[in-house]
């Protein structure tokens, strides 16, 4: 039935109040307690709750002829006591806030969710994908697992738009106040949150020379702004600590006290481990646990991992095994993993035949978690490694570049399955494995001293290894640089991101364009951009390191001349934020996904990345795993209070999330007057609170009437400014908007 707006009248004595009162008291009777959505009622006898789940109803004390409510809805539609306008219709109001089914008739129980039109009770918190079951995916917003629609069910889903990347600088780090002249950056950077406080932060080596015997100082920086975190009374910065400047660190919790620690080179030789808050944890001893292990480490990689599964992670470099103490356990090697002579090992830990305990792979040979020798290819070249199913028969294979060659081998005994000469010339750096062309199987990706390129692997009686792409790229200085890859757009095939020399870029996996170039110069070991969520904000960027200083002093010289030298630390992130979200770790230099949670412990047992539920058959690519895809969908509902007229109304507007991904509070609510985006604008308001899938939020927004607002209308849009450009990437963008009609409020004349 319609709102009639001809006349308000007080209520006297006993008249039932018409909009939100609690009970009163009769005549005179003191105001009453709010209802559910109400406003306390002004006195009147018997006032019900009304207008909507947590709202502000209209003040009792009023009588509205043929609306006792008070409440309109869609047209001018009066809705009964204790009903709320949901799109254009009157519906029991939701004591939960939880909508759903596709008329969002049905009201979800305390706690629960609506993903894809179904009720659903939440899973436990998570920060990405390994934290969740299987079935489920990890709510970016709140970081809960939540249920993930099955195939050809409702989805809401956002998928970048194709078309350029644009990516825009976000930040960097160029100079310190605590030593300055150590600005230098030539290692890979390693991003882990090291206070736990949902903001990571880029750990990185810091030098003023390149050679090993110099030293060189750790730095942390929040992921934020650059800022650095440590001042300089902490340990990293006393002349007993510093830090081997060609030594990759890594991080992770290795000792169970919920925050991860960083273990690089230390000055001199060896190892060093710092907590999480720059102080010193230990250096590296021999098996005798007291005297110091202080072997010379040329551009080596460190890694963690639990070799056993037992919960008690090692670290290794090169050959050798330490326990999470320190203490040498036993020494396969200090350049195990090696390109070729003693520069640069970069050893992996895998599980090679699917039976625990894992073990340490270089490119000719193999160890157990006790050191002795699980294979040994001694006529090959050594070289660095990677590992994954290339032929997706569920078993893997070894990945080996090795002195200008790629080898792809048996990895339960070494033996060479194909082989390629690398396009151009150089050592090789180490490989990366991902799809780069949509086909649903994994390819090959390495640089050396003048082309970066992909290869080809095929299965077979005789397989074949082959050269799909290359791009002429400058590395004459180590010529063994490294990369890693993304899917930016989700699209199925990963770019490759790439720098060398002089170059930061970004390839396109299946053709080899070049899809974004930034003059970025470095002297080059083997470090390569990482990709992560490096602020916390569910957007993606790239870190990458630069140095100029061989540059300044004349060697490796760009085709940009000093017009474009620098150094230090870079982060980018998409103009748009259309990068597909990714994950806010990357902790070593062999990364896959599995070898570290996203909280920073080690997994105990490591799950085999090659088959993995979630699809992650790569190597040195980042990715999100299940639901990487869901968005939000933000719809609204208008109704209107007519409980301050003559003077007004209350304009009450129920924001919802439809969608399959959580938005985060602070979405605008403009309301205006009139029947569009056109009409008069009355003002702005936000949300205050995160909405899950299914939940909904009350706001008001207070209209003074006009001597001419006889019948009126009203108009809200949420998720857009001014401009009527949205904030958040949904599934459906023409759905933000909603209209009120008939609005009748009336005067006391």
């Amino acid at each position: 039935m319609k709102a009639l707006g001809g006349m308000l009248i007080l209520a006297l004595g006993g008249v039932a109040a018409c909009s939100g009162g609690g009970e009163g008291t009769g005549a005179g009777g003191t105001a009453g307690t709010a209802g559910a959505g109400g406003m306390a009622g002004a006195g009147g006898m018997g006032g019900t709750a009304g207008g909507g789940m947590g709202g502000d109803g209209g003040s009792g004390g009023v009588f509205v002829p043929g609306c006792p409510s008070g409440i309109v809805c869609g047209t001018g539609d009066c809705c009964a006591q204790g009903s709320e306008c949901v799109i254009d219709a009157c519906l029991p109001a939701c004591a939960t806030n939880v909508r759903c089914g596709a008329d969002l008739s049905v009201c979800c129980g305390a706690g629960e969710v609506c993903v894809a039109d179904q009720c659903a009770q939440p899973g436990g918190n998570c920060l990405d994908w390994a934290d969740c079951a299987e079935g489920e995916f990890c709510e970016s917003t709140l970081g809960v697992c939540l249920p993930q629609p099955p195939p050809g069910a409702a989805t809401c889903e956002y998928k970048p738009p194709p078309g350029p990347l644009k990516p825009v600088l976000e930040w960097s780090w160029t100079e310190s106040t605590i030593f300055p002249a150590f600005h230098q950056v030539i290692n890979m950077p390693v991003v882990v949150d090291l206070e736990n406080d949902g903001t990571p932060d880029v750990v990185i080596v810091t030098s003023n020379n390149f050679n090993a015997s110099q030293t060189a100082y750790l730095r942390a920086l929040n992921g934020k702004d650059g800022i650095e975190k440590w001042d300089a009374a902490v340990d990293v910065y006393a002349d007993a600590n510093r830090v081997q400047p060609r030594v990759t660190p890594a991080a992770a919790d290795i000792d169970g006290d919920g925050f991860v620690e960083i273990v690089t080179g230390k000055a001199g030789g060896g190892l060093i481990a710092f907590e999480h808050d720059g102080k010193v944890k230990w250096t590296s001893k021999q098996a005798d646990g007291t005297t110091n292990w202080t072997v010379a480490l040329d551009s080596a990689t460190v890694a963690i991992a639990d070799l056993e599964g037992d919960g008690k992670p090692e670290i290794v470099v090169g050959g050798a095994v330490f326990d999470a103490n320190g203490v040498l356990r036993f020494n396969g090697g200090a350049f195990f993993g090696a390109n070729t002579g003693t520069y640069g090992a970069v050893s992996i830990i895998a599980d090679l035949d699917g039976v625990m305990p894992q073990e340490i792979v270089s490119g000719k040979k193999a160890l157990r978690s006790d050191g002795t020798t699980y294979w040994e290819q001694a006529a090959l070249s050594d070289g660095y490694p990677a590992i994954a199913d290339l032929d997706l028969d569920g078993k893997p294979e070894l990945v080996v570049v090795s002195n200008d060659t790629v080898r792809v081998q048996n990895p339960t005994t070494g033996a060479v399955i194909a082989s390629v000469e690398m396009p151009g010339n150089g050592l090789g750096g180490p490989p990366t494995i991902a799809d780069f062309d949509a086909d649903g199987r994994p390819e090959i990706a390495a640089a050396n001293g003048t082309a970066y390129s992909v290869f080809e692997f095929e299965a077979g009686e005789t397989a074949t290894l082959s050269v799909k792409w290359q791009k002429t790229t400058q590395d004459g200085s180590s010529n063994r640089t490294g990369s890693s890859v993304f899917d930016f757009q989700g699209d199925g095939a990963a770019e490759v991101v790439y720098n060398d020399e002089c170059y930061f870029r970004v390839y396109d996996g299946a053709t080899g364009d070049t899809l974004f170039e930034e003059k970025n110069p470095s002297a080059t070991i083997h470090e390569y951009p990482v990709v992560a969520d490096v602020d916390g904000d569910n957007n993606t960027e790239v870190v990458l390191a630069a140095n100029d200083l061989f540059h300044l002093n004349g060697q490796n010289g760009c085709p940009y001349g000093a017009n474009g030298l620098r150094h230090g630390i870079y982060v980018y992130g998409d103009a748009d934020d259309n990068w597909v979200r990714t994950r806010k770790i990357w902790n070593q230099h062999a990364y896959h996904l599995t070898n570290v949670n996203a909280n920073g412990t080690v997994p105990s047992p490591e799950s085999a990345s090659w088959i993995s539920p979630f699809g992650l058959n790569n190597y040195r690519q980042s990715n999100q795993g299940a639901g990487v895809f869901n968005a939000p969908d933000l719809q609204v509902s208008l109704e209107a209070s007519l409980a301050p007229c003559p003077g007004g109304v209350d304009l009450r507007a129920f924001v919802q999330n439809k969608g399959t991904d959580g938005v985060p509070p602070g979405v605008k609510v403009r309301f205006y007057r009139g029947n569009g985006p056109d009409g008069t604008f009355i003002g702005e308001t936000t949300t205050t609170k995160a909405l899950l899938p299914g939940q909904y939020e009350l706001v008001v927004m207070p209209y003074k009437t006009l001597a001419s607002d006889v019948v009126m209308s009203f108009y809200v849009e949420v998720d857009k400014d001014e401009a009527g450009e949205g904030g958040l990437n949904e599934c459906l963008e023409d759905n933000n908007g909603a209209t009120l009609g008939g609005v009748e409020c009336g005067d006391l004349n």
